[in-house]
């Protein structure tokens, strides 16, 4: 197992070259499919095209190479643009995209019904792509730049102004590694990629040196011109560097303006989405605004600043998707940091990477839209990757399941609050999520923020979070010369706010360097919000750590779990539920649990089938003989059911139970 300290920097010889530069085994989209990748190998590449069979009902065709918006849209004269195909579309019919890229934004405020919904998805076994971006960086590249006179090694500029665009955000055209959009030139131009200078985060009178962090683009606001450089990196070994093609004229670029969006369902209702490629957009590549009763299905989308960005959208489904951000493998998590803060004379180096990849707004009062929020989603089999935050899911009503979530910087789910819901609601929101992988990120369930708790309930119960692998947190700089790599933790919050109320079971944690026995699992939980934290197994790959000692009155109950280290010796093993069993806490909680909490838990071998260094070829399933079976305490659950059919006698402990087979996560596509 990998021995890591959290928040720490560790050796580099233990972190293993897996990190970032997986390649899924899937075509990465028909513009590259005859010509092999020349910059870096794609992270989150695109399904085969879908062989989905024709539906029943009117049919509907539009062709971007070969259509004409004077024909009919028959399957023998399609349409060429989707502004004009979109705008005959009738409740009930089928709107197919022939093969290839659509260069335009798909505008979408049509208003289909229940029974008789209006779909929008590629041809069979062809590949749609919605692409928001200015097509010349991808169908001329070599039209489009020049050496740049006076730059520095490297850089290239475009021979023509683009004016008026407020800045861009960048992709590799044949792979959709992200590119870094640069506030500066001088850190485009720059040789180093060590923080250097006296302007750490406590100095006042000095900012740091030009820093290079990638591949990357420099819009020039005051004269149009777009500046490039793809320059290699040099990362000190095993970590990735950039080793693909330097001349911008040589590979497509997918550049999209700042305010590009290439789907926007504006008050859109009754509408399905199938089978589709979303990209090329800026600070929002998908927004929902009044939605209603939206369907995702097998829709690939690859996340500007935001994936998607609700508001007040409603019953949402998404299926078999992917979001995936812009975070190249040689990104650390410092290299986005917002550093102008004010009295700080510093700047900001690289600012646009995908911040999260799917965010919820709403409206406030000074909006006519007040009501309704987001409120009914469910997002199931999707895959979320290469981001700073995932999903943002607080205050609305959600099911959240069968997800893979991977190499987030930050957050991989946001539970608070993102908004107040209206006062006259009178129903507490229910977030349940279950049958989840959650591996490489800093913190799988965050929580914070300023709004009101609105006392939403939380559930989660039957995920994976095997949180070995770590994140780049930190490059080299003058006083840590080796780069920070910090592995994850379970729970996470930004200022100790009010917690929900949260039920924690029957999960598998895999963790190291934590705090506390039980992965502050069992923290946050006040007199108000109770907090249940049963059947868990917590699995420390270092040490275990002292089991925290809650403080008197919290409405906690804490049974049945697990905790383990292969480091543990009989003597912690004696210890370790002394003082916890000693505390006037556990005393007073019988009042609340007769039994007491963490009288039913455990120090024990899961006997796991096998915890591989690489999670993906791990084995989360427990042993014959594994202390995990049968050990789990029966319970009245409030308001879901995370037992198993699998399950035979007393609760076996963690997140698959014996005999039961591995839950399939991420797309089936």
């Amino acid at each position: 197992m990998l021995n890591l300290s959290n928040r720490a920097t560790i050796g580099l010889s233990i972190f293993v070259a897996v990190l970032l530069t997986a390649v899924d085994g899937f075509q990465a989209d028909i513009s590259a499919a005859d010509s092999p990748v020349r910059s870096h190998p794609s992270l989150r590449t695109v399904p085969p095209a879908a062989q989905r069979p024709l539906a029943k009902g009117v049919a509907r065709f539009v062709d971007a190479k070969n259509g004409d918006d004077a024909k009919s849209g028959a399957e023998a004269m399609p349409w060429r643009t989707l502004a004009h195909a979109c705008g005959q579309l009738q409740p009930g019919e089928t709107l197919y995209l022939r093969g290839g890229t659509y260069y335009e934004p798909l505008y979408l405020g049509l208003q289909g019904r229940a029974d008789a919904p209006i779909t929008i998805r590629s041809y069979p076994g062809e590949q749609a792509i919605v692409d928001g971006s200015l097509r010349q960086f991808s169908e001329t590249p070599e039209k489009i730049w020049e050496p740049c006179a006076g730059g520095s090694a490297g850089e290239y500029r475009t021979v023509n102004r683009w004016p008026n665009l407020r800045d861009v955000i960048g992709y590799f055209g044949d792979s959709q590694v992200g590119l870094q959009t640069y506030w500066h030139r001088q850190d485009l131009q720059s040789t180093s990629e060590t923080f250097t200078g006296t302007g750490g985060k406590g100095a006042a009178d000095k900012d740091v040196d030009p820093i290079y962090l990638g591949p990357g683009l420099w819009y020039d606001q005051q004269t149009g011109y777009l500046h490039c450089r793809l320059s290699h990196t040099q990362l000190p070994a095993p970590l990735t560097n950039y080793r693909g093609e330097t001349d911008p004229r040589k590979l497509p670029l997918t550049i999209a303006a700042y305010r590009s969006t290439p789907l926007f369902l504006d008050q859109a209702e009754h509408v399905q989405l199938q089978d589709l490629v979303i990209r090329g957009g800026g600070y929002v590549t998908v927004l929902m605004e009044q939605a209603k009763h939206v369907a995702l299905d097998n829709v690939t989308i690859f996340a500007g600043g935001y994936g998607i960005r609700a508001i007040s959208t409603t019953d949402l489904s998404l299926t078999n998707c992917g979001l995936h951000g812009s975070l190249a493998p040689w990104t650390f998590r410092s290299d986005a940091s917002k550093r102008d803060y004010p009295g700080r004379p510093h700047r900001n180096i690289s600012r646009l990477n995908t911040h999260a990849l799917i965010e919820l707004d709403a409206g406030r009062e000074s909006s006519v839209w007040a009501t309704p929020q987001n409120d009914r989603w469910k997002i199931s089999h999707c895959h979320f990757t290469d981001s700073h935050d995932g999903v943002y899911l607080g205050a609305m009503n959600v099911e959240f399941d069968h997800n893979l979530i991977e190499n987030m910087q930050d957050d991989g789910i946001y539970l608070s609050p993102m908004y107040q819901r209206h006062k006259l609601d009178g129903i507490d929101p229910k977030l349940v999520i279950h049958h989840n992988v959650f591996r490489q990120l800093l913190t799988a369930l965050a929580f914070g923020g300023n709004e009101p708790n609105t006392h939403d309930l939380i559930y989660v119960y039957r995920n994976i979070f095997d949180l070995r692998q770590p994140i780049m947190a930190s490059r080299m700089s003058e006083t840590k010369p080796e780069p920070s790599l910090t592995s994850g933790k379970l729970i996470g919050d930004h200022g100790s706010p009010p917690w929900s109320t949260t039920t924690i079971a029957f999960n598998t944690v895999i963790a190291s360097g934590c705090r506390d026995a039980g992965m502050t699992a069992a923290g946050a939980a006040s007199l108000e919000r109770p907090r249940r934290v049963f059947n868990n197994l917590f699995i420390h790959t270092d040490r275990l750590p002292a089991i925290s000692l809650p403080a008197v009155g919290l409405n906690l109950i804490s049974d049945g779990n697990l905790y383990w280290a292969e480091s543990i010796d009989a003597k912690t093993t004696d210890a370790f539920f002394k003082k916890y069993r000693a505390t006037p806490f556990l005393a007073e909680n019988k009042k609340l649990y007769e039994a007491g909490s963490e009288s039913h838990s455990l120090i024990a071998d899961p006997k796991l089938m096998k915890l591989a260094a690489e999670p993906a070829q791990s084995d989360y399933r427990i042993q014959t003989g594994s202390a995990a079976i049968n050990s789990g305490v029966e319970l009245a659950w409030e308001g879901f059911d995370p037992l198993s059919k699998e399950d035979q006698g007393q609760p076996d402990l963690g997140a698959i139970p014996h005999g039961g087979a591995m839950f399939e996560v991420g797309r089936h596509r």
